[in-house]
């Protein structure tokens, strides 16, 4: 099931209930499936993680206290690492092959002849 036809599913069970509370239920759910995507979550996932849409109206509608089907595990952030973890590359040095040496002392001795060239 897809979020979209998650919510339309929770929209047309919910009907019931006094639009503000509707709203607040709409917009709680989805602030979970989002925090379940910012950590990797697929929304496929984060949907079934939630439970069946009408256990959840069940729940809601009844006032009806049920026991999740799927207990869903805890969510573990990578931590932040320390100023002292970071690792930082070095810059690759930019030595000069002879090669390229040569090759720019020849343009700069092109280009000295083509202004000496145009100041006669």
């Amino acid at each position: 099931m897809n979020r979209i036809d998650f919510f339309e599913t929770l929209q047309h069970g919910l009907r019931s209930l006094p639009a503000d509370e509707r709203d607040s239920i709409i917009k709680d759910l989805d602030e979970h499936i989002a925090v379940s995507l910012e950590n990797g979550i697929s929304e496929a996932e984060a949907i079934a993680l939630l439970g069946n849409p009408s256990d959840i109206i069940e729940q809601y509608v009844h006032g009806d206290v049920t026991v999740p089907k799927q207990e869903q595990p805890p969510i573990i952030q990578r931590p932040i690492p320390t100023h002292s973890e970071i690792k930082t590359e070095e810059p690759a040095s930019k030595g000069l092959s002879p090669f390229k040496i040569v090759l720019i002392a020849g343009m700069c001795f092109i280009i000295l002849m083509l202004l000496l060239d145009a100041l006669d």
